[in-house]
């Protein structure tokens, strides 16, 4: 068992890193209950802002829930949290739930939080500026920088097989450090990377050259995830939690100017970008999609990264969303 345990960490290790609703209307803040507490991970990007809006605008509380959101620096450092039982829940990408769930970890997903639309991209592929000339098919050919078996190389092999370009044609660089892989594509040692939002805009700025995005492809939705034994026991607070987010995402989408300042601090949006990027449109939280669901289960069982044969009912729990 601590073998097994050892080996799900460490991969998870590997693992890097949404119609408008209606605002709700305004109610007083409700008394917070004995045994509401809810700690819950997340860690500082984009697509995790309802979250941090939430806890600022008092959101969580107004629902009569305490919610203690974690910040973590990685994505290892909160799977193993939520491993550990440290936190119930946490935000991210839709890989990961599915992994813990196959290794006898009780988590499941609830809900999508975001899902890259036609006009906003969250991933992109891009040519180091001693690269712009050359075409998709010769970088890919040469090397894309990414992280081996993680959403990232998930993203990367479905963009590239929707240009007809397949998996043999393809030279993968490991590099996992997302700064390093940053560093290393403007400098010219690699002649193309795999770079989230808002570090692909930046790259772009210092004159990288996207090739290829994920926006509106459907492939890179972010997910919350509860330990099952939590939801068969809070399902009060647990739909207190996605009616407080639900708030938050309409307040997003119709108060731009008022949550640039938490989107900057708590997403790390690099200096150069604070004034000008903008801020992602959130949809009302949805169930996971059971195409996508099912599309990222099979690459991982194609790898052998998952070897237990899953269904979508077993990944994505059913409880209803508010």
């Amino acid at each position: 068992m601590k073998r097994s345990l050892i080996c799900i960490i460490t991969f998870i290790f590997l693992i890097v890193l949404a119609g408008f609703p209606c605002p709700a209307k305004e109610s007083k803040p409700k008394d917070i209950k004995p045994g509401t507490d809810l700690n819950f991970g997340t860690i500082p990007v984009l697509q995790a802002l309802p979250l941090f809006v939430a806890e600022e605008k008092g959101y969580f509380k107004e629902m009569g829930i305490a919610v203690h959101l974690q910040r973590f620096n990685s994505a290892m450092e909160k799977d193993v949290a939520l491993s550990s039982g440290q936190i119930a829940g946490y935000f991210g990408d839709i890989m990961t739930p599915m992994v813990l769930n196959a290794n006898n970890i009780p988590v499941k997903m609830v809900a999508t939080i975001f899902s890259t639309p036609k006009g906003q991209r969250m991933f992109a592929i891009l040519a180091s500026p001693k690269h712009t000339g050359k075409t998709l098919p010769e970088l890919a050919k040469e090397g894309i920088s990414v992280s081996s078996n993680t959403i990232l190389e998930y993203l990367t092999a479905r963009l590239l097989s929707s240009k007809g370009i397949s998996a043999n044609k393809v030279k993968l660089i490991e590099i996992k450090n997302i700064p390093l892989r940053l560093q290393m594509l403007l400098s010219g040692q690699i002649p193309s990377a795999v770079l989230p939002e808002p570090l692909a805009t930046l790259a772009e700025q210092k004159g990288a050259r996207a090739l290829i995005d994920d926006a509106g492809a459907g492939i890179s939705s972010t997910v919350l995830a509860f330990d099952e034994r939590f939801l068969k026991n809070n399902a009060d607070v647990y739909a207190a939690f996605m009616r407080a987010v639900n708030k938050a995402s309409a307040y997003i989408n119709g108060h731009h100017d008022e949550v640039r300042t938490i989107m900057n601090r708590e997403c790390r949006v690099p200096e150069p970008l604070q004034a000008s990027f903008p801020i992602p449109f959130f949809n009302k939280l949805t169930v996971p999609d059971h195409a996508q669901v099912i599309d990222v289960y099979k690459w991982l069982y194609e790898k052998k990264i998952i070897k237990k044969e899953m269904t979508y009912q077993q990944i994505v729990f059913d409880g209803n969303l508010p």
